[in-house]
C-alpha cells in the first residue's frame, strides 16, 4: 500500500501535456529537389493539442522514382524540445536538423517508420543548439520505393500526455497474475500429493508456467475455438483450484507455497520495472519497434515473430513464410504457445499486450537462477547478491525488454540444473525424478534452439558427478524427447523443412534449398581443408573468450569522459559502442564479472574453499564446457556470437563470478558488482539520452507517469531482494 501511494503521489505529480506551438515565421522550403506537398499517400491529421494545419512535404511526387532527392527548410530558431510528424519507408537516416553556423547535423530517426501512418515524434535538442540558426534537410534514397514524408517542425512543450502507466501496469499485472496463477495451481497439487522440496516445488511452478501453453498450441492448429474455452477454463480452474486446496493444505504445505511467493514477486516486480524503463520515453504506440531501437542499434524484427506465430495458429492459417523469408518452423513454439494461452485475456492493441506478456516470460530467469542457487544451498544474502548483478544488468534490460524468448530458454535451462543438482527425489519420485526435469529439458529447447550450445556437453558432466543416476538422466532425456516430438512432426509435415537455422549455424549456409540438413553439412565440410576447418575453430574460440580487458579499458575511458569539462559527448559515443559490442560479445556483457575465475585461483588456500567457492568451480566448469562445445559445433569462423549462443551462460557466468568473489571476500563481491551496476546504469541509462553530432537524435520525451511507476517497481525490487537475503529457506 504505501508504493501504490508513492505512485499516486508521484502520478498527480506530473504535468498534462501542454499543446506544441508553430515556429514563427512559419518554415518553408528553400530548395526543393524532388519534394513536394502532395509528397506523402495519407493526409496528416495533426492529434489533439497540436495546430491543425501543417505544411508537409514528400519524396513520393511520382511513380518512377529514378534520382535521389533533396530539400533544405528555412532557418528557424531551434526550441528546446522539436516535434515533427514522419511517414514513409526509407530505412537509413534521410532527415537531419543541421545548425547553420558550423553544418553539424542531427539525424532524426523515429523508433518506427510508421509506413504509410504519419506519427508524431519528439526530440529534445542538446543546450548549446537551443536558440541557434538551425534548418532541416531531407534526402530521399533514390531506391525505388523508398521514400520519407515530414511535416514543418513545431515548437514541443516537453511534457507528454499520462496514461502510459496506468496502462503499463494493468496489462503487466494481468498477464502476470495470469501465467504464475496457473503455475501456481500445479504446483499446490504437488504440494497436497505430498512434495515438500523447496527446489522440486520451484521446478514444479516453471514447468507449470509452460505446459499450459504448450498444449493449448497444437490444440489451437485443431481448434482455435476449442482452444479459447480451454484456455479460459484452465485459467479459472487455475484460480479455484487454487484457494480450494490452499485451504486444505497443513501448515507445512502452506508454507512451503509462502516460501515460492517471494521470487515470484520478485519476477513480477522485475518485469514492471523493465516494462516501464522500456517506455520511459514513449513508444507504445508501435512498442515492437520502439524495443528493438531502444537501448541499442536498431535490431531485427525477431521479437515479432512469436506474435506473428500465435496469430498465425490462431486465425489457423500460419502465413508461408511467417516473416521475409523465414518460416514458422524455423523458430521454437513455446512463447508464441504461451502467448495464445494468454490470447483471451489480451485487449486491443494486441501488439502491446504481447509485449507485456513477452516481458513476464522474459522475466522468469529470476526464479530458474534463485532456485538454482538455492539448490546448493547457498547464503540467503549472496543468492540476493547475484540476483541483483544479473537483473541490474544493461544485458538483461535489453533482452528482457526485446521479447525474443532466449531469456526464456534460459530460464527452463536453468530450473534443469536446478532439479538435477537439487535433493534426490523421495515422495513421488515418477514426478520430480525424471517428468518434471524432462520437461523443463524439453521447454527449454522449445523456446530456442541456442539452448542446445549449453546443455548438451552439461550433461555428461552432470552424469560423471552423480554416476549413480544415470538411468535417471536416460529417463529424462526420454521424457523430453518425448514432448519434442510434436514440433518435430510440425517441421517436417505442417511447414517443412524446419533445418534452416541449423544450416545457418552449423553448416553455414543461410540459403534455403532441398538439401538434408547431413547433405548441407557434409558438402560444407568437404568444401573446406583440414587447415581451414581448425581456423575456424579457432577463431570461434577466440571470439568466445577475447575482448574483455580491452572492453574494460573503454569502461575506464568512458568514465574518464565523464569527469573532464567537455567529455559528455565523447562518453555517450562510447557508451554507444559499449552498448554495440555487448550485444554481440561475451565478454562486454560480464564487465568487471570477468574476473570470477581468477578469483577462483584463491582456492589454492584451503580456506578459501568454502560452499560458495565449490559452486562458482561447478558453474564455471558447466560453463566453460558450453562454450568450447559451442566454438567447436557451429560452423565459423569467428561465429560465436552472443546471439546466436545460449544466454544462460552470461546469466550464470555473472552468478558464478559474484559467488567466486564472496569466497574471497563478502565485502569485495558487494563492492564490485555494486560498481559494475552503476556503470551499467550509466552505458544503458543517461548516456542513451546523448546525442553526438552527426549522430541519431534520441527520440521521445521523459513520461512523468512512467518514470513514477519506475520508481515504485525499482524500490518494490529493492525491497523483495532486501526480504530474499533474509530469509533461510531450506532447499
Amino acid at each position: 500500500m504505501k508504493l501504490l501511494r508513492l505512485f499516486l503521489l508521484v502520478l498527480s505529480a506530473s504535468a498534462l501535456a501542454s499543446p506544441s506551438q508553430l515556429i514563427e515565421p512559419r518554415v518553408t522550403l528553400e530548395v526543393n529537389e524532388g519534394f513536394c506537398p502532395t509528397g506523402a499517400v495519407v493526409p496528416l491529421v495533426p492529434e489533439a493539442g497540436d495546430p491543425p494545419k501543417l505544411n508537409i512535404w514528400g519524396g513520393y511526387c511520382y511513380v518512377e522514382q529514378t534520382k535521389p532527392q533533396a530539400a533544405k527548410t528555412s532557418l528557424f530558431t531551434a526550441p528546446r524540445f522539436l516535434r515533427i510528424y514522419l511517414t514513409g519507408y526509407s530505412q537509413s537516416p534521410t532527415l537531419a536538423i543541421v545548425r547553420e553556423a558550423d553544418g553539424a547535423k542531427f539525424f532524426l530517426e523515429p523508433w518506427d517508420p510508421s509506413l504509410f501512418h504519419w506519427g508524431s515524434y519528439d526530440y529534445e535538442l542538446p543546450s548549446d543548439w537551443q536558440g541557434k540558426p538551425v534548418r532541416l534537410v531531407a534526402a530521399d534514397t533514390g531506391v525505388k520505393g523508398m521514400w520519407r514524408a515530414f511535416s514543418e517542425p513545431l515548437a514541443g512543450s516537453g511534457s507528454a500526455p499520462m496514461g502510459d502507466a496506468a496502462r503499463i501496469l494493468a496489462r503487466t499485472s494481468l498477464h502476470f497474475f495470469a501465467i504464475m496463477v496457473c503455475a501456481l495451481a500445479f504446483t499446490a497439487m504437488a504440494v497436497q500429493r505430498g512434495v515438500r522440496s523447496l527446489v522440486h516445488a520451484g521446478a514444479i511452478f516453471l514447468a507449470g508456467t509452460a505446459a499450459p501453453g504448450y498444449c493449448i498450441f497444437w490444440i489451437t492448429l485443431l481448434s482455435p475455438t476449442l482452444a479459447r474455452y480451454l484456455a479460459v477454463t484452465v485459467m479459472v480452474a487455475s484460480i479455484v483450484g487454487l484457494v480450494f486446496i490452499y485451504r486444505k493444505l497443513d501448515g507445512d504445505g502452506r508454507g512451503l507455497l509462502k516460501s515460492l511467493l517471494t521470487p515470484i514477486l520478485l519476477t513480477g516486480a522485475v518485469a514492471l520495472m523493465v516494462g516501464s524503463a522500456g517506455f520511459l520515453y514513449g513508444g507504445m504506440r508501435h512498442p515492437l519497434d520502439a524495443a528493438a531501437r531502444r537501448y541499442s542499434h536498431p535490431l531485427p524484427a525477431d521479437n515479432e515473430i512469436p506474435f506473428l506465430f500465435a496469430q498465425g495458429a490462431r486465425a489457423k492459417h500460419v502465413p508461408r513464410p511467417l516473416m521475409s523469408d523465414w518460416l514458422s518452423s524455423d523458430r521454437p513454439p513455446l512463447q508464441a504457445g504461451i502467448v495464445v494461452e494468454q490470447f483471451p485475456l489480451i485487449s486491443k492493441p494486441r501488439d502491446l499486450s504481447y509485449m507485456f506478456v513477452g516481458v513476464v516470460l522474459q522475466s522468469l530467469w529470476i526464479f530458474a537462477l534463485w532456485l538454482l542457487l538455492t539448490a546448493f544451498r547457498l547464503n540467503p544474502r549472496l543468492i540476493a547478491l547475484a540476483l541483483a548483478a544479473s537483473l541490474f544488468s544493461g544485458f538483461v534490460f535489453l533482452n528482457s525488454f526485446y521479447v525474443w524468448p532466449k531469456l526464456l530458454a534460459t530460464t527452463y535451462s536453468l530450473a534443469f540444473l536446478a532439479a538435477w543438482f537439487g535433493p534426490k527425489p523421495k515422495d513421488h519420485s515418477w514426478l520430480t525424478a525424471w517428468i518434471v526435469p524432462g520437461a523443463l529439458l524439453c521447454f527449454s529447447f522449445l523456446s530456442h534452439g541456442g539452448a542446445i550450445f549449453a546443455l548438451v556437453p552439461m550433461v555428461p558432466i552432470m552424469v560423471l558427478m552423480r554416476l549413480a543416476e544415470t538411468k535417471r538422466m536416460i529417463a529424462i532425456g526420454l521424457f523430453a524427447f518425448a514432448l519434442y516430438i510434436p514440433w518435430t512432426l510440425y517441421q517436417k509435415l505442417y511447414d517443412p523443412p524446419g533445418d534452416r537455422l541449423m544450416k545457418t549455424h552449423l553448416a553455414g549456409v543461410e540459403q534455403y534449398d532441398n538439401r538434408s540438413f547431413l547433405q548441407t553439412a557434409i558438402t560444407s565440410y568437404g568444401l573446406l581443408t583440414w587447415k581451414q576447418i581448425a581456423y575456424n575453430k579457432i577463431t570461434n574460440l577466440e571470439l568466445a573468450f577475447g575482448r574483455g580487458f580491452m572492453d574494460l579499458r573503454s569502461q575506464g575511458v568512458l568514465l574518464g569522459n565523464l569527469l573532464s569539462p567537455d567529455g559528455l559527448g565523447k562518453a555517450a559515443q562510447l557508451g554507444s559502442q559499449l552498448r554495440g559490442e555487448a550485444f554481440f560479445y561475451i565478454a562486454p556483457c560480464l564487465g568487471l564479472f570477468i574476473f570470477g575465475p581468477y578469483a577462483l585461483c584463491a582456492g589454492i588456500l584451503k580456506r578459501f574453499r568454502t560452499l560458495e567457492w565449490r559452486t562458482a568451480c561447478l558453474l564455471w566448469i558447466l560453463n566453460l564446457a558450453g562454450i568450447v562445445f559451442w566454438s567447436l559445433l557451429i560452423f565459423g569462423p569467428a561465429k560465436t556470437l552472443v546471439p546466436s549462443g545460449p544466454y544462460s551462460m552470461i546469466i550464470m557466468a555473472q552468478a558464478a563470478a559474484v559467488l567466486a568473489f564472496w569466497a574471497v571476500s563478502p565485502r569485495l563481491a558487494v563492492v564490485l558488482t555494486f560498481v559494475q551496476i552503476v556503470v551499467n546504469f550509466i552505458i544503458y541509462g543517461p548516456l542513451i539520452r546523448v546525442a553526438w553530432p552527426n549522430s541519431v537524435l534520441p527520440e521521445g520525451i521523459l513520461h512523468g507517469d512512467t518514470l513514477a511507476l519506475l520508481i515504485v517497481s525499482f524500490v518494490a525490487v529493492l525491497v523483495l531482494l532486501t526480504k530474499l537475503s533474509t530469509v533461510k529457506a531450506s532447499s
